[in-house]
């Protein structure tokens, strides 16, 4: 039987050692060529600097320093290396390093700060300087159920101001009379005209709310340009036109519409607007019984002429009839308590006619 030789399993076997060997050495002959840098970063002062970056230049090697204002970092060793000190607010340093495997060597940096010249800086701010004055968005005006369709139902939201009527127009002011609330449309004075009574006989306010670009409204307080010391002043806008435009809308209680436009050199402008206004379906549910026959008619114009560039001719006006008309027939009236119910009932005779 003939024998197999070893020699070359021996032979494999030395040279896949010796390559093991080889590649273990050289792993930690690398490993050995690494050096340790530490030290200790601070200002101009001595105080500690935190979160200083400690880097090698040209590498993702790096530390920063902590709150005392240590570091501490391995570098590799037998070669030229650059670290870099950088921190916001401070001049960045640089040091250039050639350890031998496996030195410690103490580097303590201080970092100088630096100054930026910034250049001046305006800041330019505009508010409003009237006292007491409040800024009303005109959408909320639409956006506000009322029965009336007056401008002034926004204005019993704020605080301070009482209406005793959902019917009327007018308004009080901490206290004050019905009659001592300033209104000025485009800087003139509207006085309200003199009714035969307010409520259901009451037609349209004077302001017409598809005219209206801006709101003030003061409940005391306000400047003397205004004149009298009254209780309250409400400041109207009415809109600049820009271009021709138009509106329109309609209820069961009334309707209108509005027109504005400008003239090609821009000088010209004019506002129209029209209301309609019928309440009677609303009066047919009061208690008192009969035939209503109310009719509110408003129309508006303002006419404007840019004469130069501060001075501006406007003219504005008003034509506003007012019918309510009413034939009762009769009205019950329930009171009393639980225990004891009573009505009481008016029969009526007669009309009443007003007009203005």
């Amino acid at each position: 039987m003939r024998k197999k030789s070893l020699c070359p399993r021996i032979e494999f076997f030395n040279i896949r050692f010796c390559l093991v060997s080889m590649i273990l050495f050289c792993a930690i002959n690398i490993q050995a060529q690494q050096a340790t840098v530490y030290g200790f970063v601070s200002d101009s002062t001595g105080k500690p600097v935190e979160a200083t970056s400690v880097s090698i230049n040209g590498t993702t090697i790096g530390t920063v320093s902590d709150s005392r204002g240590y570091y501490e970092l391995v570098v590799p060793a037998q070669q030229e290396i650059t670290l870099i000190y950088a921190i916001l607010g401070y001049f960045n340093t640089e040091k250039k390093l050639n350890l031998t495997d496996g030195e410690r060597k103490n580097i303590n940096e201080q970092l100088h700060a630096k100054s930026i010249l910034v250049k001046d800086v305006k800041v330019i701010g505009e508010r409003n300087r009237e006292p007491m004055v409040i800024k009303i968005e005109p959408r909320s005006i639409e956006e506000i159920p009322n029965v009336s369709g007056n401008f002034e139902s926004v204005l019993k939201t704020l605080p301070g101001v009482v209406s005793n009527n959902e019917l009327s127009s007018s308004y009080t002011v901490r206290g004050g009379n019905f009659d001592e609330n300033l209104v000025y449309v485009n800087d003139i004075e509207i006085y309200r005209p003199f009714l035969v009574r307010s409520g259901q006989q009451e037609g349209l306010s004077f302001i017409n709310s598809d005219l209206v670009s801006s709101i003030s409204f003061s409940a005391g307080g306000f400047g003397a340009v205004y004149g009298d010391k009254l209780s309250s002043v409400l400041d109207i806008k009415y809109k600049r036109p820009v271009s021709f435009n138009g509106s329109a809308h309609m209820s069961l209680l009334g309707g209108g519409f509005h027109l504005e436009g400008v003239s090609k050199n821009k000088k010209a402008g004019f506002l129209l607007g029209v209301r309609q206004k019928s309440n009677q379906f609303l009066l047919n549910s009061l208690d008192t019984k009969g035939e209503y026959k109310p009719s509110f008619t408003d129309v508006q114009g303002l006419f404007s002429y840019q004469l130069n560039s501060k001075t501006e001719l406007s003219i504005l006006g008003n034509y506003s009839r007012n019918k309510y008309k009413v034939i009762p027939t009769d009205r019950e009236t329930e009171f009393g308590n639980i225990n004891e119910a009573l009505k009481f009932t008016v029969f009526f005779e007669g009309q009443e006619i007003d007009s203005y």
